[in-house]
């Protein structure tokens, strides 16, 4: 069996048969995708769940953490060792967060093709082989709607609104999930060199290199599937939000309630 047959049976075709039936029942394909996606994230709680955890774990070993960078202040080496064995202690893992990202690209590259085959395909029988029920194939290529909004979906958006609004809030939502990053980092310039740690330095390479990789998508792809990535960050915020409260934001968000003369916030 070729990997174009298992990839069509088990992730492409599931997919786009679940669009075509939003589409069929919305008669929008921008409605469809925003609903697909909330259906999506939904299922994907119980594998996105422990690295929201991991992220609060990490919260409360920060004064073990602390501790640490005092004591091996002097020699990184040994800070980086014994970092990875009190991570192992809480039972956190460095490397579960590549699974999520795994799926997040293995998805996106599959809402990619779903939403290409539904735009740019010339084809009706193109379309139509994809969908398993009859009574959800399309009629003419003419029914398909792509315009949502002021977008094309099957174009990229010609006013870099959508890429600019993915990359603040992959931004933002990458920030939630490191809830001690201020403290990390002070605890890091005591050190002679004042450099980050380990845990800093992939800290910071998250929050810079997936928004930079979300800004080079929005660019190139069609506007469809960068619609599935800003209603699919939406609902990492929120989830994020709802199980361990503002993270690494509440810094930022306390100063700005402080200059308006609010109360901080306590999650």
């Amino acid at each position: 069996m070729s990997f174009s047959l298992v990839w069509d049976t088990i992730i492409l075709n599931p997919i786009f048969n679940i669009l075509a039936v939003l589409y069929h029942v919305s008669q929008n394909l921008g409605v469809a995708i925003i609903l697909f996606t909330f259906l999506l994230k939904f299922a994907l709680i119980p594998i996105t769940l422990p690295q929201i955890k991991m992220a609060s774990k990490q919260r409360e070993m920060q004064p073990e953490l602390d501790k640490l960078k005092e004591k091996y202040k002097h020699d990184k080496q040994k800070l980086a060792q014994m970092q990875m064995e009190l991570m192992k202690q809480h039972g956190i893992n460095p490397g579960a967060g590549c699974l999520t990202t795994i799926i997040t690209l293995v998805l996106m590259i599959a809402i990619y093709r779903a939403v290409s085959i539904f735009t740019i395909s010339t084809n009706i029988m193109d379309i139509n082989k994809h969908i398993w029920f009859p009574e959800f194939q399309l009629g003419s290529l003419e029914d398909i709607k792509t315009t949502f909004l002021y977008l094309n979906l099957a174009k990229p958006d010609k006013f870099f609104v959508i890429p600019v609004i993915t990359v603040v809030l992959q931004f933002l939502a990458t920030k939630m999930m490191m809830p001690f990053a201020e403290l990390g980092e002070k605890a890091a310039k005591k050190t002679p060199e004042k450099t980050d740690d380990i845990m800093q330095a992939m800290q910071k390479q998250n929050l810079y290199v997936m928004p930079f990789m979300y800004l080079i998508f929005g660019l190139t792809l069609p506007s469809g599937v960068m619609l599935y990535i800003i209603v699919s960050t939406l609902f990492q915020v929120g989830q994020s939000y709802f199980f361990t409260g503002w993270g690494g934001l509440k810094p930022w968000i306390n100063k700005l309630r402080s200059k308006l003369n609010l109360s901080p916030v306590k999650r």
